[in-house]
């Protein structure tokens, strides 16, 4: 976790792997990130499958809005914005503002006041 970066209340980060936070990060209450999902092949028990991790990297300057979630896999360039509530299960681009869920691009950071 970078420099500068804040953990609201509640937030919880369930990791197996990696997950990288950069600099200048506002992590909102309750979020949730998890850099893993559970095995699901159905000739086999879900009790018994491995758990399968896929690295989460969060750029620097990146605000998560409360109970936003994040799962493996996913790259948040830097400077982009997730929207309260958001699942994001794909990659977000630099400056990018996303909502909903799954998440999906509504605006763009353009530093106009």
């Amino acid at each position: 976790m970078g420099a500068w970066s804040f953990l609201g209340n509640g937030v919880e980060i369930d990791c197996q792997g990696n997950i990288t936070i950069g600099s200048h990060v506002l992590i909102s209450p309750g979020c949730f990130i998890t850099d893993h999902n559970h095995g699901t092949l159905a000739d086999k028990r879900i009790d018994q499958q491995s758990c399968i991790a896929a690295d989460i990297v969060i750029g620097d300057d990146v605000w998560l809005g409360t109970r936003s979630v994040i799962l493996p896999g996913v790259t948040i360039g830097e400077g982009a914005v997730i929207a309260a509530g958001a699942v994001v299960n794909r990659d977000v681009h630099r400056y990018t503002v996303v909502a909903g869920i799954p998440a999906r691009r509504i605006g763009q950071r353009d530093g106009k006041k």
